[in-house]
């Protein structure tokens, strides 16, 4: 008789990530309801069992504060791109405007004004 395991669905490590994240959040949730009665009294006399409680929501809390830095870096490098491209873009225009003063600035050291003006009224 042969067993069938079932499969489970193969996820991308975003998604993976996420569904954690989802669940991590969700057990904070309940971790800070039931211990939300603690009585300062209580922390002074077990304090190594409350942070081994808080540990985790601390490791949790500062994932998700290093996961929205990381997000914002990501917005800032992509701003930077689209900077870079602009700039290139404007050096490339600045070259060229550059090529062509540099042309008409060889022409008109070469030529008198008059000589030109005189040329292109015949």
């Amino acid at each position: 008789m042969a067993s069938t395991i079932p499969t489970k669905k193969t996820m991308s490590i975003g998604e993976r990530d996420k569904l954690m994240s989802d669940i991590a959040t969700k057990a904070v949730d309940e971790y800070y309801r039931k211990g939300e009665n603690a009585t300062d009294l209580q922390i002074k006399s077990f304090p190594e069992t409350y942070l081994q409680q808080t540990i985790p929501y601390l490791t949790v809390r500062t994932l998700h504060r290093l996961e929205e830095t990381l997000k914002r870096h990501e917005t800032a490098l992509k701003s930077l791109e689209t900077d870079s491209r602009r700039i290139k873009w404007f050096a490339i225009v600045t070259a060229f405007l550059t090529v062509v003063l540099v042309f008409l600035t060889i022409v008109l050291a070469r030529y008198p004004l008059e000589d030109i003006i005189r040329s292109l009224s015949k």
